[in-house]
């Protein structure tokens, strides 16, 4: 049972909701479903999710191939009841925060009863206020309703026929809508995969897909939102830092009225701010992302926990850019942990250059020994060149050379390692340097001007991203501190 999909339902529903189950199983009342969750819950171990070992205590009896059909049957109801809870939950956090959805839920019970004016009330609502809420989809649903009961409105034909035009032009209105706000966010992903395809070097790239359509695409709040979005995702080194900035500021000009009263857009806000931040910090200016990253930390503990990860990483990343090392190591240590191995060696990375920075070998020394191997490129090559760092720190500079050399003896089959190994060189350069005065209590100034040389060539000819790798900056800081 230790890898069964329900195992893995519960273990999430009881990490957000656990009180509002336990009342939702007070009103269902299924003791023997109730009581195997609770012992799924509860389990310590794989022996104790043991398939055989729950039979028994559920059903008080020896578990066998004869009688699985229980078990089976059992975990068919658990599953049932979760996703039911789960449908309430969504069900009352849409309703609680997009009045769009309640309106339409309105429409399908007045459908039922035949409430014409209660039907033409919130068709009136909900076509007014379309822009408003950007819940076209319900709109246009709505837009139907209103149009199949027309025979019930009207049961003169011949009035009848006269009263169509006007509610299908609307419903074609609200569909043009529709489609060009699913295009829009359907262009965000694109553009998504178009900027993986170009900073990873692969040949093929999607097309933004806008010229499908028989007709002109409507700009419309929500649309405008995603398309902004869009075009501040870029897939080539063309597009200023400025540009993307533009077009994240005019997307969150886009989303600030629509979320007001549809609370369920204000997501989208939150997203576009962590990109903002991510790509204020990505371009220097650090400062400016520290104020945008905190300005939306509440929002990310308190209402969106799918984005903590992406989030802390880009906030504990740039902390370590603007310098601020005891705060990135008070986050790390008390604000966030993740156990996926790509973040967690993101994690690892920031929080090995703190130590760096503040000099700190003692804490170095406890995590260099980490398996720094198993990380992807390019954080297995930072967190071995920080490895070197700690090694020169502690003045055994044959160590750190070792290291450095492997690394740029390593074949890598990146493009960006173009990039990177420059960076290597640098290291290379002061360690030997290093070496050589190491009975001086600095390195002497006719090594150092050869350093900085290698720092300005490099400060030419790399990109804006690669100047701002923190190992980058450290080992630049580390010679501007022998210039002094």
């Amino acid at each position: 049972m230790e890898n069964h999909p329900i195992v893995t339902l519960i273990q999430k529903i009881e990490l957000h909701y656990p009180r509002e189950l336990q009342k939702y199983f007070t009103i269902v009342t299924k003791k023997r479903t109730e009581k195997l969750y609770k012992l799924i819950v509860t389990a310590k171990n794989a022996e104790q999710l043991d398939k055989r070992l729950l039979f028994k205590k559920i059903f008080t009896k020896t578990y066998s191939d004869k009688n699985d059909y229980l078990w089976r049957n059992e975990i068919r109801i658990l599953k049932e009841e979760l996703e039911n809870f789960l449908i309430r939950k969504e069900h009352a956090f849409i309703s609680k925060n997009n009045a769009a959805y309640n309106d339409w839920l309105l429409m399908q019970a007045f459908d039922k009863l035949k409430f014409i004016d209660g039907l033409d009330e919130k068709y009136d609502i909900l076509l007014k206020e379309k822009d408003s809420y950007a819940s076209y989809s319900f709109v246009l649903d709505a837009c139907m309703l209103q149009l199949s009961n027309l025979t019930h409105k009207i049961p003169d034909i011949t009035k009848r026929s006269k009263a169509y035009q006007e509610p299908i032009d609307a419903t074609k209105q609200v569909l043009k809508d529709l489609v060009s706000a699913s295009v829009a966010r359907l262009n965000v992903y694109t553009s998504y995969y178009n900027w993986i395809s170009y900073h990873h070097q692969y040949k093929e790239r999607a097309p933004l897909i806008l010229n499908e359509y028989h007709f002109a695409l409507e700009k419309n709040p929500i649309a405008n939102f995603y398309n902004h979005l869009a075009g501040s995702v870029t897939d080539s080194d063309e597009k200023s830092h400025q540009t993307q900035i533009e077009n994240l500021d005019a997307a969150l000009q886009d989303i600030e009225p629509l979320y007001q009263k549809n609370k369920l857009l204000l997501e989208n806000r939150v997203i576009v701010l962590m990109a903002k931040g991510r790509e204020q910090s990505a371009n220097g200016y650090f400062q400016e992302a520290d104020a945008v990253l905190k300005s939306i930390k509440t929002d990310i503990d308190n209402l969106y926990p799918q984005h903590r990860t992406v989030f802390y990483v880009n906030y504990i990343t740039n902390l370590v850019k603007y310098k601020k090392y005891k705060e990135a190591l008070y986050v790390l240590d008390h604000d966030f942990s993740t156990d996926n191995l790509l973040y967690k060696n993101m994690l690892l990375q920031s929080r090995l250059l703190c130590y760096l920075y503040l000099r700190d070998t003692n804490n170095l020394a406890n995590y260099i020994s980490y398996d720094l191997d198993s990380a992807p490129f390019p954080q297995n090559y930072m967190l071995k060149v920080i490895k070197s760092a700690y090694f020169y720190l502690i003045k055994e500079y044959d160590t750190a050379l070792s290291i450095i050399s492997s690394l740029l003896q390593a074949k890598y089959t990146t493009d960006n390692m173009l990039y990177y190994k420059p960076i290597s060189v640098i290291y290379k350069k002061l360690y030997t340097a290093a070496q050589k005065n190491s009975t001086h209590k600095k390195i002497v100034s006719s090594e150092i001007k050869p350093l900085q040389d290698i720092v300005d060539e490099f400060e030419k000819n790399a990109p804006n991203e690669i100047k701002l790798v923190s190992v980058y900056l450290w080992v630049k800081h580390e010679i501007e501190y022998y210039l002094q």
